[in-house]
């Protein structure tokens, strides 16, 4: 496996491009497609251009499977990205331990996807729940507050938030959590046994309902700060939350506050007329890590790259550069929290809202699945 010697290299993109999680899927090509189309016009990987082969896995885990196997088996994709589920997320880490080919995840934060003696599968976009919930109890701390409602989807996500927050909060804080089936979409219920004072409400154990949550938490009079949720893309909390995003605490590890990220925004906004935001980040920021890897391994050979991805740091559009350990977690990986605010950000001036930062954490231990029993 490898690509050839000659003739473009191909990249596997798996893509959500139908169902709940197509808007992640088309922000994510997006800015693929951008960084694709720069490389080749700076004069590609090795001499070479890169090129796609891209699908719809219709966050079917089946489909993920049978697409990567194609991608790799029958167009020659050296290295593959796009997976937002977690279900994806761990079918495609097997498939890509199995056929020895590079995967990077969009999303996908189950902490059950990176077990130790994994080797070609690495986080990007979306980090366990540890490392999730270390983020979020240090903005809690950072703003006082002391009194926290949670509400936690039943399936393994939000248990995984649910254990996490059990053995993180701190005894000075208060925590009442409210578990509720993943497909509620009528959340008054448990939101009315939250105590009264609740001055943050956590909705990141359940991403799914995290936007309808703080819009039910706001219609029934609730006084707190902010929801935290899952990460999104910023535009479609926008349209569905309205005036009420700007207290909606939206979680990501790009920094759309760097030069170099606005610099990119620029070209992106000139070049397509469009905006380019956080989940847009991802896949801009995979495909310069696949070709650096390429370029660092002078190889295009699977293997080879996978083993350029631990061995090399990669200073993309996150804060802090990528490093990876062993089986694919980043190290010294930054988080932030944002709201959505009035106003265009300053790389897209036909903007009508732009971000700004809540939250920044220091550097996060990376994840280690042995210390954690879920």
């Amino acid at each position: 496996m490898g690509g050839g010697d000659d003739g473009p290299i191909t990249i596997g993109s798996l893509q959500p491009q139908s169902g709940g999680f197509a808007p992640w899927g088309a922000a994510h090509s997006a800015g693929m497609a951008f960084a694709r189309d720069e490389i080749n016009a700076d004069g590609g990987v090795l001499g070479r251009d890169l090129e796609f082969t891209e699908a719809d896995t219709e966050s079917d885990p089946g489909e993920a499977d049978t697409l990567f196997r194609e991608m790799v088996e029958e167009d020659g994709a050296v290295a593959l990205t796009g997976p937002v589920s977690s279900d994806v997320g761990i079918t495609t880490r097997d498939t890509a331990e199995e056929l020895e080919a590079p995967l990077v995840l969009h999303m996908a934060g189950s902490h059950r996807i990176l077990p130790k003696d994994t080797r070609y599968t690495f986080r990007m976009g979306s980090h366990s729940a540890v490392t999730d919930m270390r983020s979020v109890l240090g903005m809690i701390d950072e703003q006082g507050y002391s009194e926290v409602g949670a509400v936690i989807g039943d399936y393994e996500w939000g248990r995984s938030v649910e254990t996490v927050l059990g053995e993180l909060v701190p005894d000075s804080i208060n925590l009442s959590m409210e578990v509720t089936p993943v497909s509620t979409s009528d959340f008054a219920p448990v939101l009315r046994n939250l105590p009264e004072d609740s001055e943050v409400i956590l909705a990141s154990g359940h991403p799914p309902g995290s936007p309808t949550i703080h819009s039910q938490a706001i219609d029934l009079g609730m006084n707190h700060d902010f929801t935290v949720g899952a990460g999104f893309p910023p535009g479609v909390l926008n349209e569905a939350l309205g005036e009420n995003s700007a207290t909606f605490a939206h979680q990501h590890v790009s920094n759309p506050y760097s030069d170099d990220f606005v610099e990119v925004a620029e070209r992106y906004a000139e070049d397509t007329g469009n905006r380019f935001d956080t989940h847009e980040a991802y896949g801009y920021s995979t495909v310069q890590m696949f070709a650096e890897a390429i370029e660092a391994a002078d190889s295009t050979d699977s293997a080879d790259i996978a083993d350029a991805l631990r061995e090399n740091e990669f200073d993309v559009l996150l804060e802090n550069p990528i490093n990876y350990n062993e089986y694919g977690e980043v190290s010294n990986l930054i988080h932030m929290l944002s709201t959505i605010q009035s106003g265009a950000p300053e790389y897209y001036s036909e903007g009508e809202w732009h971000l700004e930062e809540l939250y920044r954490s220091d550097p996060l231990p990376t994840f280690d699945p042995d210390e954690w029993d879920f």
